[in-house]
């Protein structure tokens, strides 16, 4: 393995690479080339389909059914400007064999293997987390020539515990806590991301989970099952477990304001920060961190929806590619040669 001869910085990177085989970009709509006619979208989190507008005209775009419906409700996509990308199966796209996989990170995230004419597979993982059901699949054990991965926790620091482990945390606390009808209790999210566990916690403690009106009606393009869906209320009084957004919860001042928003109703609040930037050097390792300050409680919890570290090294040994491009932090050719060394060590 070996570090590529040019480097290719954060996500304009990938573009380059794969335009050297095929019209094609992903994850890429802030360049926006009239030369291009395929456009992949491997998820719907804004720094990835960032310069993506209802004006879209410069061809298709291929992604998930989940991603599809998403971008049809958030921004007004038509549908035929998109073609939806089946799983675990190989499809022909501008004579580019292609083949997509979950991804594990937030719903309907795809990881997608190119293989161009010239038979040099290029895997881009897109943002994902690993799992052991990936070692299975036939597609990733391939000979992979380009891996773009995404290196978001390239850091032996981050090395967090595995996604069940923390979803148990956090259920173990909500039971250890007051569990009364005065307290409330606050789970972030984003606008997609985090939905396993609020599900899983709805389910292990039989109560249902309130969401806003616009949060429901992403739920419903999640592909969820009716019976999970039934966990889920957008009437506030009927639920005192609430899905916030994550950033309502990064400071005191604003935790403040939805306990003096709820102060008829609740006399506690008790908050979960689900995210792997919790856990690191100079921080507890174990799977939450509670805070407390007067009638306000804070669990910043590891739940990451990226690979650790870790597991970084597994899917690498797993893949085996001959050259690897990192997706983020690629700043420079020293920092790619750094985390490709981390890896590969």
């Amino acid at each position: 393995m070996r570090v590529r001869k040019h480097y290719f910085y954060s996500k304009l990177g990938f573009i380059y690479h794969l335009m050297s085989f095929c019209s094609s970009i992903q994850d890429a709509f802030r360049y926006l080339r009239r030369d291009c006619s395929h456009w992949f979208l491997t998820h719907f989190h804004i720094d990835h389909y960032q310069g993506l507008t209802k004006s879209f005209c410069h061809g298709k775009i291929y992604c998930s059914l989940i991603t599809a419906k998403l971008i049809n409700l958030k921004i007004g996509i038509p549908s035929e400007r998109v073609e939806v990308l089946p799983l675990n199966q190989k499809i022909t796209i501008a004579g580019i064999e292609v083949a997509c996989m979950d991804a594990n990170h937030c719903p309907g995230s795809i990881i997608i293997l190119f293989k161009p004419p010239n038979g040099k597979e290029v895997l881009h993982t897109g943002d994902f987390r690993f799992s052991e059901e990936m070692a299975s699949l036939p597609a990733l054990s391939s000979h992979i020539h380009t891996l773009i991965l995404d290196t978001t926790y390239c850091n032996p620091q981050y090395d967090f515990p595995k996604q069940e482990a923390i979803i148990q945390f956090v259920i173990e606390a909500i039971q250890a806590e007051d569990f009364n009808p005065k307290t409330l209790f606050l789970i972030g999210s984003y606008t997609i991301g985090k939905e396993r566990l609020f599900l899983e916690v709805a389910r292990a403690l039989r109560k249902k989970v309130y969401v806003d009106a616009a949060k429901m009606r992403l739920l419903h393009c999640l592909e969820l099952k009716d019976e999970d869906l039934f966990w889920f209320t957008s009437n506030e009084h009927e639920s005192q477990i609430h899905v916030v957004p994550m950033w309502t919860l990064a400071s005191i001042k604003r935790l403040k304001q939805i306990s003096n928003q709820y102060m008829r109703r609740f006399n506690l609040i008790v908050a979960f920060s689900p995210t792997g930037w919790t856990f690191g050097k100079g921080k507890n390792k174990s799977p939450g961190k509670r805070w407390k300050q007067g009638t306000l409680i804070r669990y910043e919890v590891p739940y990451s929806e990226h690979s650790s570290f870790t597991e970084l090294k597994e899917f690498v040994k797993l893949v085996s590619p001959a050259n690897i491009i990192p997706s983020v932090n690629n700043d420079s050719p020293e920092a790619a040669a750094q985390m490709i060394s981390l890896l590969t060590s």
